[in-house]
């Protein structure tokens, strides 16, 4: 798998798990759920997010070192 498919792969996967959470959130509806979220979901959101950006930018230099080297 390439570092986009990668990252298209974690993108989908926490598209995924925030509309499992949406359901979830429908009938868990109490402090500790908010605790949760914000403990672990919103977390969890920014650091798929900065990870997708990194794994873009690896993408990248990847592709100028393979055009560079050819």
């Amino acid at each position: 798998m390439s570092t986009s498919g990668s990252g298209a792969r974690l993108t989908a996967l926490t598209k995924n798990l925030e509309a499992q959470w949406r359901q979830t959130r429908q009938v868990w509806m109490d402090a500790k759920a908010d605790e949760f979220e914000q403990r672990f979901l919103h977390e969890l959101e920014t650091v798929a997010n900065v990870t997708c950006a990194g794994i873009d930018n690896l993408e990248q230099i990847l592709r100028k070192l393979k055009a560079d080297c050819e």
